[in-house]
C-alpha cells in the first residue's frame, strides 16, 4: 500500500484523511478480542462523505482530461476509494447489531486501509497527469533546441528560431516555477530551482553564441570551428539541463537522502562536517575515551591535515603540519601499543590520549590557518587574468607580438582558473564547510570548469576575426558569465573560510609588500617592481574589504556593523591615493619628498588594514579554551556526584525503559534502524545539561518516544496495544518536534549573524514537512499491521526513512542552535538558555567554522 505525499498539496489532504482513519483504527484496537462499544455510524459518515467528494471531483478532472494514461488508471482508483467507504459503512453497521462481530472488524480495518491506499493513489495519479504536461513541455523545447539551433547559420533564420522557441521556453520555466516551491523534497525543489534558474542565464549565451557562428560563417573568417564549438557546448549544456528538469520532475519520494542528484562529490544534508569530527576527537581523547571510533576520528584529522599541508600555500605551513600529524601518529603508535599490552586504561594511556587532544586542538587550528593562507594568494585578484585575455585578443591587428601575447595570456588565464577551482575544491572538501556549502561550492567549481574553455573558445575568435562584433559580443557576454560565476565562487569560498585568519594572514602580507615597495623606491631601483609590489597591496587591500563588507552585511549588531564600515572606509579612501603616488614616483624616481609621500600612503594602507582586523577581532567569538594541563592519580579518585542544582529532572516512568535502550550498547542500524536514529539524536543532546536549556530536554523526548515507537512497531513493549501507542507516540513526537520548532525559531529570531540564522532556519524549515509526515506514516503502518506482508514492509520503510530524517534533523537543530546562541541579542528573552556541556565548558575546545 504505497503512499506518496511528494507535494505539500498532497501531504495537506492526506493528513485530515489519514487523523480520521486513525481514530477508526484506534477503535479497532480496543476492540481486538473483544466488543467494539461505540457507534461508528458518524465518524465512518464523516469520513466516506470527505473522500467521495474529492474522489468525483478526481473522476471529474479525469473525465475532461485529455491525458490518456490518467483517463485509464483514476477510474480504478476511484473505485478503491468507494469500495473502501462501503466497507466502512458495512462495517459500521455489522458492529452496531453485533460489537464483537469478526466480520465487521476486518471490514473496519480494510476500509481504513483502502482510504488511506486509494486516496494516495487518486492524488497521485491527478498529480501525475499535470506533471506529464510540464515534462511533455519540455520535451518538445528540447526536441527543437537540439535539432534546429546547430543549423542556423544566418541572422534571419536565428530570428526564426528564436520566434518558434520563445513561447514553448516560457510555458517550460512558467511550469518548473510553479511546481519546485510544492515539493516536499527540499533536494529536488533545490535542483529543479537552480536548474531553471540556470537555463534562463544562458538562453542569452546561447543567442550570443549563434550569432557569433553566423557572423563567422557569413564572413568566411578564420576560427569557424571554435565558433562551432562554443555553439554546441551552449546546446549541449542547455539540453543537460532540460534533461535533468525532466528526471527531477519524475521523481516522487519525499525522503530527503534519496535519488539526490549525482555529482562531483556531492553529500547529503546529514553528513558530518570534518569540524565536527575534529571536536568530538578532541573531547573523546581529553576524556580519555581510546576506544576504535575515537581513534579513527582521529585518523581521519590527520589525513586532513596532510591533505591541506599538500596545497599550502607556504613551506613553512606545510612543514608545520606535517610535523603536527606526524606526532600525533607517534601518539596513535603509543597509545596502540599499551592498549596491545593490556594497558589502555592505565594512567599512562589516558595521559597520551591528552597530548594526543592538545596537539589535535593545535593541528585544527593550523589547519584553520593554512587554508586562509591558501585563500588570500589565489583569491587575491580573481578578475584579472580574464580582463588581460580580453585585451590580448582584442589588440590591434596589425601588432607583430599579438598572437604571442594572446598566447601568453591564455595560458595565463588557465592556469588562474585551474588554480581557482583547485582551491576551491580543496575548501570544499576541509573541515571549515558544511555539506550545504560543500556542495554550493562544488557546482560553481563545476560551472567554472565548464565556462572556462569556452571563454578561451571564444576569445580566439574574436582574435582571428577583428572587428567582428557579433564574435566580440559573444566573447563578452561568455567573459561575464565567467566572471560572475567567478565572483559568486569567491564569495562562497570566503563564507567558509575563517575570516579573522584571512584578516591576519592578509594583513601580514600587505605589510611584507609594503615594506618591499618602501625598500624599492629609497633605492630608486627597479620601477617595474615598485608598481607591481603596489598594485599587489592595493589588491589585497580590496580582497581586504571584501570580507569586511562581508562580515558586516552577516552581522546584526549595529555597534560593530558601524565600527566595521568606518575603517573599511578609511582603507577604502586610502588605496587610490597609494597607487596615485606610486605611479608618481616612477616618473620621479630622485625626488625624495615624492619617495615619502608614497611611502606615507602605503604606511596608511597597511595601518588601515590592522585597524580592519583588529575591529573584526575585538568582536571575534573567543575560542573555547585550551584543555588544562593533565593531572590524575596513579587510580583516578571516584568522581563526586555533580551539585543538585545540575541533576537532570527525572524521566518519566512510561520512558524509563527508552531511557535504557538510548543508554546502553548501540543497537545494529539494519536490525533496528528507528532505536538506532534515536539514538544519534539522544547523544547528541546528551552532550548537554538539561538543566535551562529546554531545546535539549525536547530533543531527549523525542528521542525516547521515537526508541518506544520501534517496540509497539515491533510489538515488543509488553502489554501495550500496538497500534493506539504507534499512533499516540508519532502524534506526540510531531507535537514536540512543532514545540523544538517554536523554540529554536526563537533563538534564529535572536541571533544577531546572519550565517548562523540561517543555517538554523534551513534545519527548522524541514521540521513542518517531517512532522506532518510521521503521523500520516504512523497511521498508514498501523492499517497494515497484521496484514499483507508486503505492505506492512512497505509501510515500514516509509516510516523508518522519515524517522531517521526526523532524528537527524533534530542533531542538525541542536548543533545550529548551539552556534546560534553564541551571538544571542542582548537582553533576549532565550538569553537565558544555557549550554552547559557535560563535563565542563573546557570540553568545547575550539569554535565552529
Amino acid at each position: 500500500m504505497p503512499v506518496k505525499f511528494h507535494t505539500k498539496t498532497l501531504e495537506s489532504v492526506l493528513d485530515p484523511v489519514t487523523q480520521q482513519v486513525g481514530q477508526l483504527v484506534l477503535i479497532h484496537e480496543k476492540a481486538a478480542g473483544g466488543r467494539v462499544v461505540e457507534d461508528l455510524t458518524a465518524p465512518v459518515r464523516g469520513v466516506v462523505a470527505a473522500v467521495t467528494n474529492l474522489s468525483q471531483i478526481a473522476k471529474q478532472t479525469a473525465d475532461s482530461s485529455t491525458d490518456q494514461q490518467m483517463k485509464t488508471d483514476m477510474p480504478g482508483y476511484v473505485q478503491e476509494v468507494e469500495n473502501a467507504g462501503q466497507a466502512l459503512k458495512e462495517a459500521a453497521t455489522e458492529l452496531k447489531a453485533d460489537g464483537a462481530s469478526e466480520s465487521g472488524k476486518a471490514k473496519l480495518l480494510a476500509g481504513a486501509r483502502g482510504i488511506i491506499s486509494g486516496m494516495s493513489n487518486l492524488l497521485v495519479c491527478a498529480d501525475m497527469s499535470e506533471v506529464r504536461k510540464i515534462v511533455a513541455n519540455c520535451r518538445r523545447v528540447l526536441e527543437y533546441l537540439t535539432d534546429v539551433a546547430k543549423v542556423v547559420d544566418q541572422e534571419a533564420d536565428l530570428v526564426t528560431f528564436l520566434h518558434n522557441l520563445s513561447p514553448g521556453m516560457t510555458t517550460m520555466v512558467k511550469g518548473v516555477e510553479g511546481r519546485w516551491p510544492e515539493l516536499t523534497n527540499e533536494q529536488h525543489a533545490l535542483i529543479l530551482k537552480n536548474e531553471i534558474t540556470s537555463l534562463k542565464q544562458q538562453t542569452p549565451v546561447l543567442i550570443s553564441s549563434i550569432r557569433a557562428y553566423a557572423a563567422v560563417s557569413q564572413r568566411r573568417g578564420a576560427g569557424l570551428e571554435h565558433a562551432a564549438s562554443g555553439r554546441d557546448y551552449v546546446v549541449g549544456k542547455m539540453a543537460e539541463t532540460i534533461e535533468e528538469v525532466i528526471r527531477v520532475l519524475q521523481l516522487t519520494t519525499s525522503r530527503l537522502d534519496d535519488e539526490a542528484k549525482a555529482g562531483e562529490g556531492e553529500v547529503g544534508p546529514y553528513a558530518m562536517a570534518l569540524a565536527d569530527i575534529f571536536h568530538r576527537a578532541q573531547d573523546a581523547l581529553a576524556s580519555g575515551d581510546m576506544s576504535d571510533g575515537s581513534i579513527r576520528s582521529v585518523k581521519q584529522c590527520i589525513a586532513e591535515g596532510r591533505r591541506v599541508a599538500a596545497e599550502a600555500a607556504r613551506a613553512e605551513t606545510k612543514t608545520r603540519l606535517l610535523e603536527m600529524c606526524g606526532e600525533l601518529d607517534q601518539l596513535l603508535e603509543e597509545i596502540a601499543a599499551l592498549q596491545a599490552a593490556g594497558k589502555g586504561d592505565t594512567r599512562a594511556a589516558r595521559e597520551l590520549a591528552h597530548q594526543a587532544a592538545v596537539k589535535l586542538q593545535a593541528l585544527e587550528q593550523e589547519i584553520r590557518r593554512a587554508m586562509a593562507e591558501k585563500v588570500a594568494a589565489d583569491f587575491v585578484d580573481v578578475t584579472g587574468p580574464v580582463k588581460a585575455l580580453e585585451v590580448a585578443a582584442m589588440a590591434d591587428a596589425n601588432d607583430p607580438n599579438r598572437q604571442a601575447a594572446f598566447e601568453q595570456k591564455a595560458k595565463e588565464f588557465a592556469e588562474h582558473h585551474r588554480r581557482l577551482a583547485a582551491t576551491a575544491e580543496m575548501v570544499a572538501g576541509s573541515g571549515g564547510c558544511d555539506p550545504v556549502s560543500a556542495a554550493e561550492i562544488r557546482r560553481a567549481v563545476a560551472e567554472m570548469k565548464s565556462v572556462s574553455p569556452q571563454v578561451l573558445a571564444a576569445s580566439r575568435v574574436v582574435l582571428n576575426n577583428p572587428g567582428n562584433k557579433a564574435a566580440l559580443d559573444h566573447f563578452q557576454t561568455m567573459k561575464q558569465e565567467w566572471v560572475d560565476n567567478a565572483t559568486e565562487l569567491t564569495r562562497l569560498v570566503d563564507s567558509v573560510t575563517d575570516s579573522l585568519e584571512f584578516l591576519k594572514v592578509s594583513e601580514a602580507r600587505v605589510k611584507a609588500d609594503v615594506e618591499m615597495a618602501k625598500a624599492l623606491v629609497r633605492k630608486e631601483e627597479d620601477p617595474v617592481k615598485v608598481i607591481t609590489t603596489a598594485s599587489n597591496v592595493a589588491r589585497q587591500a580590496n580582497r581586504v574589504l571584501q570580507v569586511a563588507l562581508q562580515e558586516a552585511q552577516n552581522s546584526q549588531d549595529q555597534a560593530y556593523v558601524d565600527s566595521l564600515t568606518a575603517v573599511s572606509d578609511k582603507l577604502s579612501k586610502a588605496v587610490a591615493p597609494m597607487v596615485i603616488e606610486a605611479k608618481a614616483v616612477i616618473s620621479k624616481p630622485k625626488d625624495k619628498a615624492q619617495q615619502e609621500k608614497f611611502c606615507t600612503a602605503a604606511d596608511q594602507v597597511a595601518s588601515h588594514v590592522s585597524a580592519v582586523r583588529a575591529v573584526v577581532e575585538d568582536n571575534w567569538v573567543p575560542p573555547r579554551p585550551p584543555l588544562p594541563e593533565f593531572t590524575e592519580e596513579e587510580e583516578p579518585p571516584e568522581l563526586p556526584p555533580p551539585p543538585q542544582e545540575l541533576l537532570e529532572p527525572p524521566v518519566p516512568a512510561e520512558l524509563l525503559e527508552a531511557e535504557q535502550i538510548l543508554r546502553g550498547p548501540l543497537v545494529d542500524k539494519t536490525e533496528n534502524p528507528l532505536t538506532f536514529a534515536a539514538m544519534g539524536a539522544f547523544h547528541e543532546a546528551d552532550k548537554w545539561e538539561e538543566k535551562d536549556n529546554n531545546l535539549v530536554s525536547l530533543a531527549k523526548q523525542m528521542a525516547r518516544k521515537m526508541a518506544m515507537m520501534s517496540k509497539y512497531m515491533s510489538g515488543e513493549s509488553g502489554e501495550v496495544h500496538s497500534k493506539a501507542d504507534l499512533i499516540k507516540s508519532a502524534k506526540e513526537i510531531a507535537a514536540c518536534a512543532m514545540d523544538m520548532l517554536k523554540l529554536a525559531r526563537q533563538i534564529a529570531d535572536e541571533c544577531m549573524d546572519r550565517r548562523l540564522k540561517n543555517n538554523l532556519m534551513q534545519r527548522l524549515d524541514r521540521i513542518p514537512t517531517i512532522a506532518t509526515q510521521l503521523k500520516i506514516l504512523a497511521t498508514v503502518k498501523a492499517t497494515t499491521m497484521g496484514g499483507d506482508e508486503s505492505a506492512d514492509m512497505e509501510a515500514s520503510e516509509m516510516l523508518v526513512g522519515n524517522a531517521e530524517n526526523l532524528m537527524n534533523t533534530v542533531k542538525d537543530v541542536i548543533r545550529a542552535a548551539e552556534a546560534a546562541c553564541i551571538r544571542l541579542r542582548p537582553g533576549s528573552a532565550v538569553a537565558s538558555m544555557i549550554w552547559r556541556r557535560k563535563g565542563g565548558q573546557a570540553r568545547r575546545l575550539s569554535i565552529g567554522y
